[in-house]
């Protein structure tokens, strides 16, 4: 039976063409530990065999290890199929064969073989061709460092060479490399140089044009099943073409151009800042100047006039000697004439006083002399008391003595309460002009919250949006995107009446930014970092949440989101905001409220969890200008306009009646100080009582006419006396003119002697104050010249500014205090200029270093004003200045118009070309690949070919790319010479990055341009090449046919990437082929066409198939078998040679056979 069998089944394939796997070699590779474990295939097609579990991938996965970059390399696809986890290189140089729940970290852990930095692991493939004799042999050297990483070293080598002869005592991990380098082995540190050199000796390298041998290695390990010819081709016939890197690089580079022009944005902001205060400094600067030179006129101006005046004053000593000589010869003159008629005035006195009437007279004239000089001085009284009286009351008048008395009575009582009066409006004035401040600071307020958010156009209050904006500096980001949750969600116009309680309950959530995940890490550090004095949070987006159906009157029901941003952000918002706040919106306490456990009213009480109440009346409900939410403005802004209007309308009230109280008071003060004079002015009627006076004056003299009237000779001496004394008089006033003339003189000349004294002891001061202090140079004689003449221009400058000094001494010292005072005003107004300059730019500077996009600079700027603002104290910001200006903003302009013309074109192209060059790679790889399938027979009876048919996928997505595309990239950047041409271009791409930004998984599918197209087989008769029948996407045919279909393919894509010639026979090319489980879900036929074509190809196959119904299939093509074991957790292999492996293969069946007979007696 076992003979037959063989000769029924095996009928081995002799061709041993090509590179063939001989010897497959590992020491402590997963689960095969401690020793060396050894399948021979011996260039033969063979099998790898054993139960599920037993670790037959694991050598695969070796093999892949061998051939295939870690990047795309398919490891245990069975077993992940299959349910188990997906392995990488650490677990198989760590031996990981289980994973078990650790209770201290909650989380699993994986049970290994063997630890880190304990011991090392050995690939090792040998490769024969026997045409040439030639032998290649593959090594990788793994070890895992004690951090976790896997560490590994790669040979290539044209000998043979074994674990156990080559490999075996490399002591620990650490020394591996330099034993290698001790026995004299050439290690390779890289896979790239050893994969091209392994390439170069397996002959895998010559003119491989579109082919990639190991790709379709890799890839023919994980095929399984076919189900879609399409999905099949473009996954395992066609490579992805790198189009994604090219993307990534191209967004990197825009990255790198977007970061550069918002640092020349900040740079130009910050030189903005920084020109402010260079222009306020050099005010500064211009104004000390100013003050400077103001100071020396002012110091100047009193030695300019005293010259002037000694000037005068010597000119004007001989003038006075002259008027004192002519005034004392008048002066002798007027006194010979008085004597003269005094002696007159004697004579005629004598004879009067001789007579009654005379004596009479004399007494009445006596006393007519002294009522005339008392109604001097109460006429004098009366004015002021008129004056005053009118102040008091104007209209009133007081004519008599009871009069006066009614006056005094009327001010003993009303000035008290007038003293009274005016203390309260004291008092109400200090109050109003309180209330006149608060008025204007909420004015100013309101304007500062209504400009801002016309111009920022965002409800979110302007302190916590200036944190944002620091944020948005700190991680390079446009404002934009980062948006607080306040701008994304607002209250359905339906349902205003909800705004203010739903505003109270979301605020604080409302105030959170939303930070794209990508930078959490730099947002954390910016918080950390910085003290906001501010409360600022954000929170990251996640993805993957299920559509939220809210409740009709859930407060998430009440809101409308911003439809502006892509659907899956709008998805999440709804899902955290209903997550966070499921309230109902119940408009009063009732039984429902009760009940629920989450509910808001329209009083703005909220109820959480069933058990917490709260209510923040921190700002009134209904007032529109507190609220944050949405991107309606209006509710907002008319609240503001309201409010301005009530606060301007108090303001105006409080202006209006602060200007009426003043009035008041100022009414009331000055009749106050009116009452209070007319008490002083007056202690009784006669004090004031003109007329009464004036009468008894009247009476009196109309008595000395009467005296004089009656004696002719009386009137007579009467009249003559008169006249002499009249003379007599006017020569004594002239004699006292004359005196007084002569002592103005002599006062005005020694006022003049003591004058030019000090006038000189003053200049001679000056000049040794001024001439040191305006003397420069080293010679004394030439800085004292240097001096005088810096001197003689201020004495200029005071001339011009002044004019000429007067000519008259005396008014030449008023002049001099008029320029004094104008300078000194001057001089204050400097002061005050300069206080406010110097204030602006202390403010300013306090502003730049406080300002987060400024914050580099912090360590560079010194702001020290304890001895006052100077040049030392703006230097550094000069510095700075200096830096940005030249360096930064330089080097980022140049970078930005570098990126802008070159590189950025560069990589557009490259991204452009990468898609061309893709599309033209399918088209050739797929029509190389059908002039290899012309030569292979489809359908044996029939006799018909196959041949692969592109077409376009018709893709809506891939049709939106393509316009996106042309519209973005047509042309070349390059090209463009105008720069606003290239900005505008480039806008375009940054446009059309920011589409592919928005949806990854629309990006990576329509950038691949194998998804571009569709394939279907069209099958020909050989004979004529007419079409029989066409196999497209997974319909309309039976399983059977697209499986024969699809390894159709497969092989001969397989002989294809390998360089084989079908029909022809070469012996250098690489032949091995691995497929895992392949046969397992496929059928009998399926199975036996693939294997009888890989044996028509001369491929040596390295079968991986479990113990089930479907090994039947393979047994006649394998010559040799490995069957894998595991016991205790570790894995074993041994070779059986067909004979070997039929022979146990039999005596199992016979025992199977033998335990079921016994079974059925047992039974019976």
């Amino acid at each position: 039976m076992l003979e037959s069998q063989l000769e029924l089944e095996f009928s081995p394939d002799k061709s041993t063409a090509g590179y063939r796997l001989h010897e497959l070699s590992l020491l402590n590779w997963g689960t095969f530990h401690d020793k060396v474990y050894t399948i021979r295939p011996d260039g033969r097609t063979s099998m790898i065999t054993g139960r599920n579990g037993s670790g037959k991938s694991t050598l695969v996965d070796a093999l892949l290890t061998l051939l295939v970059p870690n990047r795309v390399r398919n490891y245990n696809v069975a077993s992940s199929q299959a349910g188990s986890r997906e392995r990488n290189e650490r677990d198989y140089v760590l031996g990981a064969y289980s994973e078990i729940h650790d209770s201290v970290t909650g989380q699993g852990r994986k049970e290994t073989l063997r630890k880190p930095g304990e011991t090392y692991t050995v690939l090792l493939a040998h490769f024969f061709n026997e045409a040439y004799q030639s032998e290649v042999t593959l090594v990788q050297i793994l070890w895992c460092l004690p951090s976790g990483k896997v560490d590994k070293v790669f040979m290539v080598e044209k000998r043979k060479l074994t674990i156990e002869g080559d490999f075996n005592r490399l002591g620990d991990s650490d020394n591996v490399r330099r034993i290698l380098k001790e026995r004299g082995y050439n290690t390779i540190d890289s896979f790239t140089a050893y994969h091209k050199k392994f390439e170069s000796m397996l002959f895998l390298d010559a003119d491989l044009g579109t082919r990639s041998p190991m790709s379709i290695f890799n890839q023919a390990v994980c095929i399984k099943d076919v189900k879609d010819l399409t999905q099949f081709i473009r996954e395992h016939m066609l490579d992805d073409g790198g189009a994604k890197e090219k993307l990534i690089a191209l967004q990197e580079r825009f990255d790198d151009l977007r970061s550069t022009h918002r640092r020349i944005e900040t740079a130009s902001y910050q030189i903005e800042q920084l020109d402010e205060i260079q222009n306020t400094h050099a005010q500064f600067l211009d104004s000390m100047n100013l003050r400077a030179n103001t100071e020396k006129i002012r110091q100047t101006i009193e030695p300019f006039y005293a010259q002037a005046e000694l000037e005068r004053r010597t000119d004007w000593i001989d003038e006075l000697n002259h008027q004192e000589e002519a005034e004392r010869a008048r002066l002798k003159t007027a006194r010979g004439e008085i004597d003269r008629f005094r002696d007159k005035l004697n004579h005629l006195e004598r004879a009067l006083s001789d007579s009654d009437e005379n004596r009479r007279l004399e007494q009445v004239g006596a006393e007519i002399d002294r009522l005339r000089d008392k109604r001097e001085v109460v006429n004098k009284r009366a004015a002021n008391f008129e004056r005053h009286l009118s102040a008091w009351e104007k209209g009133s008048f007081v004519k008599q003595e009871d009069d006066f008395l009614t006056l005094r009575r009327e001010l003993d009582s009303q000035l008290p309460r007038m003293e009274g009066k005016i203390s309260e409006l004291d008092e109400k004035i200090v109050e109003v002009s309180y209330h006149l401040k608060k008025a204007n600071e909420r004015v100013e307020t309101l304007e500062d919250e209504r400009n801002y958010l016309i111009e920022s156009n965002t409800n979110v209050p302007p302190e916590i949006a200036r944190l944002r904006a620091s944020l948005a500096i700190a991680l390079d980001r446009d404002i934009a995107e980062l948006p607080f949750v306040a701008e994304l969600v607002q209250v359905l116009p339906d349902e205003s009446k909800w705004t203010g309680p739903i505003e109270r309950t979301l605020r604080q959530f409302a105030l959170t930014i939303v930070v794209p995940p990508k930078l959490a890490d730099e947002a954390e550090k910016f918080l950390e970092e910085n003290h906001l004095a501010d409360r600022l949070a954000f929170i990251c987006p996640s993805s993957g949440h299920s559509k939220v159906k809210p409740d009709d009157d859930s407060l998430l029901a009440k809101l409308v989101i911003r439809s502006e941003i892509e659907k899956s952000r709008q998805a999440w918002l709804k899902w955290e905001i209903n997550r966070r706040f499921p309230h109902l919106c119940i408009e009063e306490r009732n039984k429902k409220f009760d009940e629920v456990s989450d509910a808001v009213t329209l009083e703005g009480v909220v109820k959480t969890g069933g058990s917490f109440r709260e209510k923040d009346d921190t700002f009134f409900m209904g007032d529109a200008s507190t609220w944050v939410m949405g991107w309606d403005l209006s509710p907002k802004q008319k609240s503001l306009d309201e409010a301005l209007g009530k606060w301007r309308e108090e303001a105006d009230n409080a202006g209006r009646s602060i200007r009426e109280s003043e009035f008041e008071r100022q009414t009331l003060r000055a009749k106050l100080r009116a009452g209070v004079q007319l008490q002083a002015c007056a202690n009784e009627f006669s004090d004031i009582d003109v007329l009464g006076l004036s009468t008894r004056i009247a009476d009196l003299e109309e008595e000395e006419r009467v005296i004089v009237g009656g004696s002719d000779v009386l009137k007579k001496l009467k009249e003559d006396h008169d006249a002499l004394v009249e003379k007599l008089d006017s020569l004594q006033g002239t004699r006292d003119q004359i005196l007084q003339r002569i002592g103005g003189v002599e006062a005005r000349a020694e006022r003049n002697e003591t004058r030019i004294e000090a006038i000189r002891v003053l200049l001679g001061k000056y000049r040794d104050e001024l001439i040191p202090e305006l003397a420069e140079g080293d010679d004394p004689d030439e800085a004292n010249e240097k001096a005088e003449e810096v001197l003689q221009e201020l004495y200029a400058q005071i001339e011009e500014e002044f004019g000429t000094p007067p000519e008259s001494p005396d008014d030449i010292e008023e002049s001099a205090r008029a320029a004094t005072h104008k300078v000194d005003a001057r001089m204050q107004k400097l002061e005050v200029s300069l206080d406010k300059l110097r204030d602006k730019n202390v403010a300013a500077m306090q502003r730049f270093i406080a300002d987060g996009r400024n914050q580099a600079f912090r360590d560079e700027l010194v702001l020290d004003i304890e001895e006052g603002y100077s040049d030392t104290t703006y230097s550094s910001f000069e510095q700075v200045r200096k830096q940005i200006e030249e360096e930064d903003l330089a080097k980022n302009h140049q970078r930005f118009e570098e990126l802008l013309r070159v590189q950025v074109p560069e990589e557009v192209s490259g991204f452009s070309e990468a898609l061309e060059s893709h599309r033209d790679r399918i088209r050739k790889r797929v029509s190389e690949l059908n002039e290899h399938l012309s030569r292979v027979t489809f359908d044996r009876k029939e006799q018909t070919y196959i041949q692969l048919m592109i077409e376009d996928a018709g893709d809506d997505g891939v049709r939106k790319f393509k316009k996106l595309r042309r519209h973005a990239l047509e042309g070349d950047l390059e090209s463009d010479d105008d720069d606003e041409r290239r900005r505008e271009r480039y806008h375009r791409v940054e446009q059309f990055l920011g589409e592919l930004e928005q949806d990854l998984n629309w990006t990576e599918r329509v950038i691949d341009v194998r998804n571009w197209f569709k394939f279907r087989a069209d099958e020909f008769y050989k004979d004529e090449d007419i079409l029989r029948q066409s196999y497209s996407g997974a319909a309309g045919k039976s399983g059977g046919e697209k499986n024969r279909l699809a390894s159709t393919i497969l092989a001969t894509a397989i002989a294809y990437q390998y360089g084989i010639d079908v029909g022809g026979k070469q012996t250098e090319t690489f032949r091995l082929v691995a497929v895992d489980e392949m046969f397992s879900k496929t059928d009998d036929e399926f199975s036996q066409y693939l294997l009888d074509l890989f044996k028509e190809f001369h491929l040596q196959l390295l079968i991986v198939q479990p113990l089930d119904a479907k090994i039947h299939v393979v047994q006649r093509y394998v010559e040799r078998y490995h069957v894998v074991e595991r016991r205790e957790g570790e894995s074993f292999v041994g070779d059986l040679s067909v004979h070997e492996y039929l022979k146990q293969d039999s005596e199992e069946s016979d025992e199977e056979v033998g335990e079921e007979t016994v079974a059925e007696s047992t039974e019976s």
